[in-house]
């Protein structure tokens, strides 16, 4: 029986690290648009910006977490990271359908790397609100009203697509 092996230099390493170092750009840069999205929608309905980003942590402390609307270390730097690193894991999926249907240079088939990027917010929202338990919702939806959650996930897209379209070209 033959067994995968994935050695550094090996095709499946070299083809990981790249999605990778591509994905941590688009998704830092989506992540932080997608929150400051859900910031001013939590302004505008409750006067809290940082609401829906405390929320995020009520997979750690449910009974607080909801109801947290100030900063704190525990709750609002948590939050951000937590959702930082699933807009990273986002990301990933992003940038491997943006090499198969957009190819090394994604500013070249803008239409193709925005239906890559409506891809993944779309299976985003799925899995966040359809797959997963409560638990592990981003738990903005306690803050934001359907329409501005609607709204975060668009500006999650928007961010994944700003940051490919801007990036130079593979070599």
């Amino acid at each position: 029986m033959k067994t995968l092996e994935y050695k550094i230099g090996s095709p499946w390493y070299q083809a990981t690290r790249t999605t990778l170092r591509r994905a941590v750009p688009s998704g830092l840069l989506a992540g932080c648009v997608s929150a400051a999205t859900a910031a001013a929608a939590s302004t505008d309905a409750s006067g809290s910006p940082l609401a829906p980003i405390n929320a995020v942590t009520h997979c750690l402390w449910p009974q607080r977490a909801l109801r947290e609307r100030g900063f704190s270390i525990r709750h609002t730097v948590t939050g951000f990271a937590i959702h930082q690193a699933a807009a990273i894991f986002w990301a990933m999926m992003f940038e491997q359908l943006v090499d198969r249907m957009a190819g090394p240079d994604p500013s070249r088939r803008p239409g193709a790397t925005a239906v890559a990027a409506a891809t993944t917010v779309a299976s985003a929202y799925v899995v966040d609100y359809k797959v997963v338990p409560n638990r592990l919702t981003p738990g903005f939806e306690a803050h934001l009203s359907r329409r501005s959650l609607g709204n975060v996930y668009v500006a999650l897209g928007a961010g994944l697509l700003a940051a490919a379209l801007l990036r130079r070209p593979d070599r």
